[in-house]
């Protein structure tokens, strides 16, 4: 079950693949109104990405990994990894390969981490690496809009959205910080 995201019934045990092609997911939401889930993952060198799919959709969505990213083979170059690039290519396009394009990529890598839900179609995902919060939007045709960066200066590992706040845990100072919209 490696690079999925399943369905787990907890009462019969029973598995359902949900999506596929997927590196190395961070955030996991389930969005109510739009009968989706979006995810944020870590791509390899690069390639960060905001993935979504509907979850009535009658064919299983695969994302691509690891045949296409944004990213690139740790090591760097491609002449430095020029075995690994002829055995595993990785493809700078996904649906010209039949695979389901991200929401939103980032390269160089952001260190991708939680992402939350903050209206109804208004979204919020954390970084590690960039030490930033991003704020965005899903129009009808699910497609990103809008997108806000807002340096915070501290890793941030996880985020939480209550009725108080955003509870952002910052890494760095083993630290607390709130949002208050």
């Amino acid at each position: 079950d490696y690079g999925k995201i399943i369905k787990l019934n907890l009462k019969t045990l029973n598995i359902e693949i949900l999506s596929m092609g997927h590196r190395n997911p961070q955030g996991l939401l389930y969005i109510k109104n739009l009968n989706s889930i979006i995810s944020t993952e870590h791509g390899p060198l690069g390639g960060d990405e905001v993935n979504i799919f509907k979850l009535d959709q009658e064919e299983i969505p695969n994302f691509g990994w690891s045949i296409s990213s944004y990213g690139e083979h740790y090591g760097d170059v491609v002449q430095r990894n020029k075995q690994i690039y002829e055995k595993f290519p990785l493809y700078k396009s996904h649906k010209k390969y039949g695979f389901k394009e991200p929401l939103m990529y980032f390269t160089p890598s952001i260190g991708i981490s939680e992402i939350i839900q903050i209206g109804s179609t208004k979204f919020l995902f954390s970084s590690l690496k960039d030490k930033s919060i991003y704020i965005f939007d899903i129009d009808d045709k699910y497609e990103s809009k809008n997108l806000i960066r807002i340096k915070v200066g501290e890793r941030i590992r996880d985020i939480i959205n209550t009725k108080v706040g955003i509870f952002l845990f910052l890494e760095d100072s083993s630290s607390i910080g709130r949002i208050i919209f």
